[in-house]
């Protein structure tokens, strides 16, 4: 081979080597899967930002829910909290698994929330060559804060759970009125001559004057709040239900013996721990010792005065205060906390109802201390032997000017017509928990004294904030 041809094929040779054309497309065609697979990635990674963003949503409604849900006193996770979380996530857009709720979490901010936690799987499509799916979970925390205690929690369903009559005021501006009914008209004012001052108002259902639902953001004059009122709100739980009971009220009830008498002065003085019938209370002038059992109705004539010596009193029918009939506790002093409770009690499957004319004088407090602490007036009405009735769905307490009644007036199953005021002197508490409550004339109503009178464990009417 000639020298002149090797040289000629060396330096096709090198040519070839030096040569980079196609080099570009080639580095393109090795990087090309890799750079979609990053753009796929990135673009479903933003397709799963927005789910996460939608879920959050959903995990912060569900937190809501379930607390909600603890407010109106359930706390079966699994039959209804997880039921609630589910509805309420789902109409929020959630299409994942079972959520899952903790009632009782604590971390470094909350104290004793309500956890939520959704968890929803997606599948990876663009980005399937770097991995299969992924698991979205968003978790949000409740807190229920406490509003307030209300002096009023009627807790009937479906009806006006309470009324101001015309020309009527109530006055509680520093506690709240608590109504569970979901009618238009759950708290109504009779008409433009009604006005009430509280606190704030809240119902399931709505709030009216003159059968006309009101603007709670707007409401006329006639309602004078401290804080708006707030309709279609949850319900608020009988915190009382399940110690108020039957067993606990007759505890220390005494069967026996009768109790005897004597006269000192114009005064028959009934010895305590004993049992009398009621219809033989009938002298001008009375003075029961603590702890007796009145059976059978009871009825307190015109004219006639009752003096209570501090303690409890047992009865096992009706309870009536006629026209000028005088019932009171004249050594109680609620300054000091010794006072009254009355406990209308089942007797052959009947509990009797309550009725004070309005002229009646009706002046009790209830004790600080002792099991019946802060209880005033108390009906029968948890946990009740089978078969038990009442004597009338419907009681009445009123009162001649000046007279009081402090402590806990517990009607849960009957509806009650009242007018009235607490104790002037001392822890003033004046609270009800009834079926419905009518206001016929001007009264006023405390919650603020209640801790200090005895009276643990108030209704409550609380809000709930998402907090995390």
């Amino acid at each position: 081979m000639s020298p002149d041809l090797v040289r000629s094929l060396c330096s096709v040779i090198a040519r070839i080597f030096r040569d980079q054309t196609g080099a570009t497309a080639t580095i393109v065609a090795i990087a090309l899967p890799c750079l979609i697979g990053m753009s796929a990635l990135g673009v479903e990674s933003g397709v799963w930002f927005v789910v996460k963003l939608q879920n959050q949503s959903a995990a912060d409604s569900a937190a809501i829910a379930v607390a909600y849900e603890v407010i109106a006193g359930k706390t079966d996770v699994i039959g209804e909290l997880t039921a609630a979380a589910g509805e309420s996530a789902r109409r929020n857009g959630y299409k994942g698994s079972v959520p899952e709720i903790a009632t009782s979490y604590s971390d470094g901010i909350v104290t004793n929330g309500v956890a939520v936690t959704l968890q929803q799987s997606q599948r990876a499509l663009l980005a399937a060559m770097f991995l299969s799916g992924v698991t979205i979970a968003n978790t949000a925390v409740a807190v229920i804060e406490v509003l307030n205690n209300p002096c009023i929690l009627a807790l009937g369903t479906n009806s006006t759970d309470v009324e101001i009559a015309a020309s009527t005021r109530l006055d509680m501006p520093n506690c709240s009125v608590a109504a569970n009914s979901i009618s238009s008209t759950a708290i109504e004012l009779v008409n433009s001559t009604s006005a009430v001052a509280a606190a704030t108002l809240v119902t399931a259902g709505e709030i009216s004057l003159q059968g006309t639902p009101i603007d709670p953001a707007a409401p006329p004059p006639e309602f004078a709040l401290s804080s708006p009122a707030m309709i279609g709100a949850a319900r608020v739980a009988d915190p009382y239900a399940g110690t108020l009971t039957h067993d606990f009220l007759v505890a220390g009830m005494p069967a026996a013996p009768t109790c005897m008498s004597k006269i000192s002065g114009q005064v028959t003085i009934y010895a305590g721990n004993c049992a009398i019938p009621g219809k033989s209370l009938t002298d001008p002038h009375i003075l029961l010792s603590a702890n007796t059992r009145i059976y059978g109705s009871w009825k307190i004539a015109s004219g006639q005065t009752v003096d209570l010596s501090p303690g409890t009193y047992w009865v096992g029918g009706n309870l009536t205060l006629q026209s000028r009939a005088v019932l009171r506790c004249s050594t109680c002093d609620n300054a000091k906390g010794a006072g009254v409770t009355i406990i209308l009690i089942a007797r052959a499957n009947k509990i009797g109802a309550v009725s004070v004319a309005s002229s009646a004088d009706l002046t009790l407090n209830a004790p600080h201390s002792g099991p019946f602490a802060g209880l005033a007036i108390i009906q029968d009405s948890n946990a009740l032997p089978p078969g038990t009735t009442y004597t009338s769905s419907h009681s009445t307490i009123g009162g001649a000017p000046g007279a009081a009644l402090n402590g806990l007036v517990y009607f849960p199953n009957s509806s009650l017509t009242f007018h009235g005021e607490p104790s002037a002197t001392g822890p003033q508490c004046l609270l009800f928990v009834v079926k419905t409550l009518d206001i016929d004339a001007a009264s006023r109503l405390e919650a603020g004294g209640c801790a200090r009178a005895g009276l643990g464990n108030l209704p409550v009417i609380a809000t709930v904030a998402v907090a995390e």
